[in-house]
C-alpha cells in the first residue's frame, strides 16, 4: 500500500513537473521500458522442459539543476516477471524502487572537485571488478559519498560506500566499501587508469581486503587492446590473502565497410586455491563486477569465486562480429572454460574443464527509440561441471526490446 500512494505521488509530481518546466532547461527526464523473454534450459538436464518467464524492468530518471554547478538525479525503478501477482487485480507495486538518488555539486568550493552524495551506480574502468550490472533486471547501485578531483591530466574520483548496516553497537555485521580510482591522461590514443579498492569489515581480522591494479586500453591500426591486471591481499575469515587476477584481449576491425567484420581474442585469468587448510585465501574474487559482459551471456560464472568453488578460472576466448544489414549488428563468442587448480572427482582422478560456451547474439535498431536484440547459446559441460551440475548440454534462449525516450 505504501508504495502504491508512493507511485501515485510520483506519477501526480511528474505531470505538474513537465507542465511547469516544460521550457526550463533545469529540468529533464528519460524514460526506459525494457522487456525480456527467456527459454532457460541451464540446467543440464535433457530431461526436464524449459523454463519461460518474462521480465519487465522501467526505469525513469528525473533530473534537476536548479543552480550552477548543483544537480540532483532520481531514478526511480520497477523491475518485475509477468504473472508474479497473485490476481490480475492486484495492483500490488512490491519491486517499485529508488535506484539512484543523489545529488552532485560541481566545482566544490571553487576547488577542482566534484561531490556526490546519495544512492548511485559505479562503473569503472572495463567493469571486471566494479559495475552497474545492466544485464540484470535490477542493476546494482552503491549508497554513499563519492569525491572527483580532476585536472587537465589526471582525474581520481574517491569514494566511501556503506554495503552492510545493521545499526548495532560496535558496528558489528556492518560492512562498507572504499576506493580510489584514478584516470591518467597520458595519449589520446590510450586510456590508463590505476586502482585500489577496500573491503572492511567491523573485524579487520575477519574483513580487511584490498585490490590493486592498472587497466590500460588503445588502439593501434586496425588493433584494438585491453590489458587488466589486479592484485588481492590483507585478511579475511583470519585468512591471509593472496590472489591475482589478470585479462588481455585484442580486438581486430578488417574493414569499416561492408559488413565490417571485427574479430576478438582474448584470455581472462583468476587465481584458485588447492589447499583451503593453510591458512593462506588464493581465491580471486571478482568484487561487485558485471561478469555477465565477460564470462559467457549463460552466466554460470557471475559469482566468482563461489560459481568456480574456490579453483579459479581461465577463459580462453575468441569472436567475430559483422554487419549484415545497416541497422543489424549479429555476432558469436566461444568460451573454453579452465580450472586454475584441479578438481578431484569421486572416482579419485583429477579434472580441470569446467566447459565450452558459444553465444550468438543479433542486435537490430527499428528506431531510435526502439532496439531489438535477440541471442541464443549452448553449453557443454566439462569433466567438473558433469559431476556437479549435470551430463548433458545445456541451452538458453531470449528476446529483448529496449524502449527509450
Amino acid at each position: 500500500m505504501k508504495k502504491l500512494i508512493l507511485l501515485s505521488i510520483l506519477l501526480s509530481f511528474f505531470m505538474v513537473a513537465s507542465n511547469l518546466w516544460a521550457e526550463d532547461d533545469s529540468f529533464s527526464y528519460d524514460l526506459q521500458i525494457r522487456h525480456r523473454c527467456e527459454m532457460d534450459g541451464k540446467d543440464f538436464n535433457a530431461g526436464t522442459g524449459y523454463n519461460d518467464f518474462n521480465l519487465l524492468r522501467t526505469r525513469l530518471n528525473l533530473t534537476f539543476k536548479p543552480a550552477k554547478n548543483l544537480e540532483a538525479l532520481v531514478q526511480f525503478q520497477d523491475a518485475r516477471i509477468f504473472g508474479e501477482e497473485s490476481s490480475t487485480m492486484e495492483g500490488s507495486a512490491d519491486n517499485l524502487d529508488i535506484h539512484q538518488a543523489y545529488f552532485k555539486v560541481n566545482k566544490l568550493f571553487g576547488l577542482p572537485l566534484t561531490l556526490k552524495l546519495g544512492r548511485m551506480e559505479l562503473s569503472y574502468g572495463s567493469q571486471r571488478l566494479l559495475g552497474a550490472v545492466n544485464w540484470h533486471n535490477i542493476g546494482r547501485s552503491f549508497d554513499g559519498v563519492l569525491l572527483t578531483f580532476k585536472s587537465k591530466k589526471l582525474s581520481v574520483d574517491f569514494f566511501r560506500m556503506q554495503v552492510d548496516e545493521n545499526l548495532r553497537t560496535g558496528n558489528v555485521g556492518d560492512e562498507c566499501f572504499l576506493g580510489a580510482y584514478a584516470d591518467l591522461k597520458l595519449s589520446p590514443k590510450y586510456t590508463t587508469q590505476a586502482f585500489i579498492l577496500w573491503q572492511k569489515g567491523a573485524s579487520s581480522d575477519s574483513l580487511s581486503r584490498f585490490t590493486a591494479g592498472f587497466y590500460a586500453k588503445g588502439t593501434l591500426g586496425k588493433f584494438r587492446h585491453q590489458l587488466e591486471f589486479a592484485y588481492q591481499g590483507g585478511k579475511l575469515l583470519g585468512m591471509d590473502v593472496a590472489a591475482l587476477m589478470g585479462a588481455f584481449n585484442v580486438n581486430f576491425t578488417l574493414s569499416k565497410k561492408g559488413m565490417a567484420p571485427d574479430f576478438a581474442l582474448g584470455v581472462d585469468y583468476m587465481s584458485g586455491d588447492g589447499d583451503s587448510l593453510d591458512g593462506n585465501f588464493k581465491v580471486f574474487d571478482t568484487l561487485y563486477a558485471t561478469n555477465h559482459k565477460f564470462y559467457g551471456f549463460m552466466d554460470y560464472f557471475t559469482s566468482i569465486p563461489g560459481n568456480t568453488f574456490g579453483l579459479g578460472l581461465m577463459d580462453i576466448h575468441a569472436g567475430l562480429s559483422v554487419k549484415p544489414f545497416k541497422k543489424t549488428t549479429a555476432g558469436v563468442k566461444y568460451h573454453m572454460f579452465k580450472a586454475d587448480k584441479s578438481y578431484t572427482l569421486p572416482t579419485g582422478a583429477t579434472a580441470g574443464d569446467f566447459g565450452n560456451e558459444i553465444d550468438f547474439t543479433c542486435k537490430y535498431a527499428y528506431s531510435k527509440q526502439l532496439t531489438f536484440v535477440v541471442g541464443a547459446s549452448v553449453f557443454m559441460p566439462g569433466k567438473i561441471f558433469k559431476t556437479i551440475r549435470g551430463e548433458d548440454t545445456a541451452t538458453w534462449f531470449y528476446l529483448m526490446t529496449i524502449f527509450n525516450l
